[in-house]
């Protein structure tokens, strides 16, 4: 996989603090000497992702992924290898020697810098005379423009082909500027135009800043009002957040997100202080983003205007209500704690009507905001609402009964513990029943509910390796005395039946000299590198690692023995087919050599071949 002197990989690993890079992606939190979250790579529910800093690299127990930085950076940006070695050497600082050989694996990278050189000409055009209009629009809406500039916000000016032009002086080839989304193909003629035109365009960056679509608002009656970029290569509608790269560790700091819908929404929470504000991307909230903001935090506040916030928080709470693929779990253990599936909690905050966060910030400030944050209700509140008022108006115990039946079912589907605990409080003390019924039924109905794992998964190892093989294998990565005894014994393809182990031994006679952790780049499989990574976080203070050579070697150099017996055998057989008298005493003596060695290797005693010898020659000669 390597296609750089490893004494540059080596340089760029040793500079990346893995806890840092990975942190940007999974809320971590310390365990031990190493850091644990929920891992980027599978939906899980307790935390088995592990980081290891020590030794740079990192593991889920639970899919079975690992690796170091690169595969990190590979697996979570969807990067080739050199793109990730040039991704982390830009963010070390570290120059790269001029690349040699040749492959395309770079599309992606024009890409990006096809989107960098927009991002740059827009922002530009807005802080000229040409964004005059722009400027005025932004100051009638409140932005500070120092708020505006780190977000990016640009200008695309009026003109079919104004940004083609530039990217022509750029040396950008046309059909890159298609392929990210930037201009539109003409459909009866060759060539292509703009998408965005006299618009005002905000900034759509990845976790990492960097621009990967844009969203645009027109001026006065010009339709359609937004126009947002296409998915691309670089960007999946529903995938992202606008501004989770820069509320990325508010959101961690304070452990809650605030969702909003619009672009101002978001810019004038910032602006009011509220750094951990993320919006949508012209949709819904998308099981996705959520699912992204569950990595940083274990709140997200969703805000409603108070007319529409019963219905649509109704609406959205059902949504989110309906049973994953990974089925629901939640209980109360044998010490009465709860456990659950630690799932993001969300909740609603009413704004007075006829307001959105953008002009409730300017009218009342930000005091007033946090008061609406911190009075927010649970979104399954509202569902729970929904759920007891039967539809008809009725009362009486059939109402009753059937308002029972339909508490319990949505709490059936909640997923997190306490948050069902606490809705479950609430029905019970509105319908009048004892909470403990209530959760129970709950608990009944949850069993049925319950789906089978999806199946889809990450790469996982197809097999177990055997204990012995793992021994050895963890053996000769963290004793370099266990290399130099057992290498030169070992024959992968004879002593090492699991594919990935026998790839990280031969990986390691190679280089037996190297840090352990540094065999990762390598690896060229996915399953190598995770098994690689399995081993390495695992510990073993109680070994002993002079004693463990000394049993390894033993076996070694029986299976060594007992091939050249089974070598021997064979060639015995087949001189007696032949008549080949001597050859065959020769071998006996050789097979009772090796045997002799193996019983003594087991502790046993060989019986002598010699009187068989001259037997074996007498038969041979009659």
């Amino acid at each position: 996989m390597a296609s750089y002197s490893q004494a540059v990989l080596d340089q760029i690993r040793s500079a990346v603090d893995i806890v840092d890079l990975v942190g940007r992606y999974v809320r971590l939190r310390k365990a031990g000497q190493g850091w644990k979250g929920l891992c980027p790579f599978h939906a899980e529910k307790t935390p088995s992702f592990t980081v290891n800093p020590r030794k740079g690299i990192f593991h889920c127990f639970g899919c079975g992924v690992g690796g170091d930085a690169f595969g990190f950076v590979m697996r979570q940006d969807r990067l080739s290898f050199p793109e990730a070695v040039r991704q982390l050497a830009r963010g070390a600082g570290i120059a790269l020697p001029e690349e040699r050989g040749g492959g395309d694996g770079g599309r992606r990278e024009e890409l990006l810098r096809v989107m960098a050189l927009a991002a740059r000409f827009y922002e530009e055009q807005l802080w000229r005379p040409v964004g005059a209009r722009a400027r005025a629009y932004l100051e009638t809406r409140g932005v500070d423009p120092e708020v505006a500039r780190r977000f990016g916000l640009g200008l695309a000016p009026e003109g079919w082909d104004t940004l083609l032009g530039v990217m022509k002086q750029e040396g950008v080839a046309e059909d890159a500027v298609v392929a990210a989304g930037l201009a539109i193909a003409r459909d009866n003629r060759p060539g292509a135009y703009d998408r965005f035109r006299n618009r005002l365009l905000f900034t759509i960056r990845d976790l990492q800043g960097r621009p990967v679509a844009f969203g645009g608002r027109a001026f006065g009656d010009d339709e359609p009002k937004y126009l947002n970029s296409p998915e691309t290569p670089l960007y999946t509608k529903g995938n992202l957040l606008y501004a989770a790269d820069l509320a990325r560790e508010a959101i961690q700091a304070r452990n809650r997100a605030l969702l909003v819908e619009g672009y101002v929404d978001c810019l004038m929470a910032h602006q009011h202080g509220f750094g951990e504000t993320v919006a949508a991307l012209g949709t819904a909230f998308t099981p996705a983003q959520l699912g992204l903001l569950r990595r940083y935090c274990d709140v997200a506040v969703l805000f409603f205007d108070a007319d529409a916030a019963g219905r649509k928080a109704a609406e959205r709470a059902e949504e989110l209500l309906e049973p994953s693929g990974g089925g629901l779990a939640w209980a109360v253990n044998r010490a009465g704690a709860l456990e659950g599936s630690g799932a993001l909690r969300l909740r609603v905050a009413l704004l007075p009507a006829g307001h959105d966060p953008d002009t409730f910030l300017r009218a009342e400030g930000a005091p007033a905001f946090e008061e609406r944050i911190a009075a927010a209700r649970s979104l399954l509140g509202y569902a729970l609402d929904r759920a007891i008022a039967d539809p008809g108006g009725a009362t009486g115990p059939r109402a009753r009964a059937g308002a029972f039946a339909r508490a319990a079912l949505m709490l059936a589907k909640v997923g997190d513990a306490e948050e069902a605990a606490a809705l479950s409080r609430e029905a019970a003390a509105k319908l009048g029943v004892d909470a403990t019924q209530l959760w129970i039924e709950a608990q009944k109905l949850q069993a049925s509910l319950r789906r089978p794992p999806a199946s889809a998964r990450p790469a996982t190892p197809t097999s177990t390796p055997p204990p012995v093989e793992r021994d050895l294998v963890h053996l000769l990565l963290h004793a370099e005395d266990a290399r130099a005894a057992l290498l030169p014994l070992l024959v992968e393809g004879e002593d090492l039946g699991h594919p990935p182990l026998r790839a990280i031994v031969a990986a390691l006679r190679a280089r037996p000299g190297a840090p352990a952790e540094s065999l990762m780049t390598d690896l060229e499989t996915e399953e190598a590198r995770g098994v690689l990574a399995a081993l390495l976080v695992e510990e073993r203070p109680d070994l002993d690692v002079r004693v463990s050579i000394e049993q390894f070697q033993r076996r070694l150099e029986r299976s060594l023995r007992l091939r050249r017996a089974r070598g021997l055998s064979r060639g015995i057989a087949e001189a007696q087919a032949a008549g080949a008298g001597a050859s065959v005493a020769e071998a006996l003596r050789g097979l009772h050599q090796e045997s002799a060695a193996v019983y003594g290797i087991t502790g046993g005693t060989a019986q002598s071949l010699e009187h068989r010898t001259g037997e074996s020659t007498r038969s041979g000669d009659a």
